[in-house]
């Protein structure tokens, strides 16, 4: 086994896990309406209007398009790196909406997703590092 497969193995796994949950919580902005998102951004609810929960389950589809394919296609130095940014914004948005536009409280609703993509961040830095050279396409 050539170092490194294990973590690549998990590595796949855990973005195409992130994937999924990513495509229900798409599903939620959908279905629940406001209530989710309104747990979300529990500083300032009277901002979250039925358009900017759809607009949340459109970007969250996104998302979670651009991390399967990633699961999918590891070797993929695009498809990676778009993937990689994909998780940045999604940390950099939830500090930005808890520290500086105060929309959302530190509460479990926000612990999830910052330490999903903190952590998804870490795990493709690092993952980066064991991808075989010669697997890896470049474009």
């Amino acid at each position: 086994m050539l170092p490194g497969t294990s973590l690549q193995s998990f590595l796949r796994s855990w973005i195409g896990v992130v994937g999924f949950m990513a495509l229900g919580n798409t599903v939620q902005c959908f279905i629940s309406g406001n209530g989710t998102t309104e747990r979300l951004y529990a500083g300032s609810e009277d901002q979250v209007t039925s358009l900017a929960v759809r607009l949340f389950g459109v970007w969250t589809f996104l998302a979670a398009v651009l991390r399967i394919t990633c699961a999918l296609y590891i070797h993929n130095n695009q498809v990676y790196f778009l993937t990689l940014g994909s998780f940045i914004l999604v940390f950099v948005h939830f500090i930005s909406e808890l520290l500086i536009f105060k929309s959302a409280v530190f509460s479990v609703e926000i612990i999830s997703p910052l330490a999903i993509s903190g952590t998804s961040i870490i795990l493709m830095i690092v993952g980066r590092w064991f991808l075989e050279p010669h697997k890896v396409k470049r474009h």
